[in-house]
């Protein structure tokens, strides 16, 4: 379970010029639980993408709060990670993953059987540097992504991840896949999770994403 905002812009903003202050504060202050890790990824000017990263909490994190304050962009996206249990805190299992011009970032989690594992092997996929079953999302999103506009290609990668956890158990689905996706003309979300799954102690929206025009 982790935390993330993203946002485009019809010019060049800071994170900290567009988000109002207060749900700013809240939102960093979430990283006393989400303490795993932290990433940014933003657009720069060539259309590339840029990516910042810590392994602290991030309100601990001086380059943390200077990026958010300085670092301007009309595409952002920031992520606070708690690790699944088992997961190791490290670079390169913090978020968010890039490929090229496109960058991901996931909240939630989910089983990879060994059999979907060496699936994306054999359809020469985009190896994992890290062990999280989100970059696996990811590696997913860009198999589909060849053939696939986006926003059908992350559909796409959520189906072949309900089937492989459906595989083990018929009743059973991925506790949340929920996640944002930046590429140079376009910035994506996709909710969805199952309930069931969501910790008795968890806040009930734990998994409910939200958006705003403003």
């Amino acid at each position: 379970m982790c935390r993330l905002i993203g946002y485009v812009s019809a010019a060049p903003v800071t994170v900290a010029g567009l988000v109002d202050p207060d749900e700013l504060a809240v939102f960093t202050s979430l990283s006393t639980e989400h303490k795993d890790g932290w990433g940014v990824g933003w657009r720069r000017a060539d259309g590339g993408v840029a990516v910042l990263k810590g392994t602290g909490q991030a309100w601990q994190e001086s380059a943390y709060h200077r990026h958010l304050a300085q670092v301007a962009s009309d595409q952002q996206i920031v992520h606070l990670r708690k690790a699944s249990a088992g997961m190791v805190v490290e670079p390169t299992n913090c978020h968010p993953f890039v490929e090229g011009d496109v960058a991901f970032c996931h909240n939630g989690q989910f089983d990879i059987s060994p059999a979907l594992l060496q699936s994306v092997v054999d359809r020469h996929g985009r190896p994992r540097e890290g062990t999280t079953d989100s970059e696996f999302f990811f590696a997913l999103v860009l198999l589909h992504a060849r053939t696939l506009p986006w926003p059908e290609a992350i559909a796409a990668a959520v189906r072949e991840i309900v089937a492989d956890t459906r595989s083990v158990d018929a009743d059973d689905m991925p506790e949340a896949v929920n996640c944002l996706l930046t590429t140079p003309d376009a910035l994506y979300a996709y909710n969805q999770f199952f309930q069931p799954k969501v910790k008795p102690t968890s806040p009930p929206d734990t998994y409910r994403m939200q958006w705003a025009i403003r």
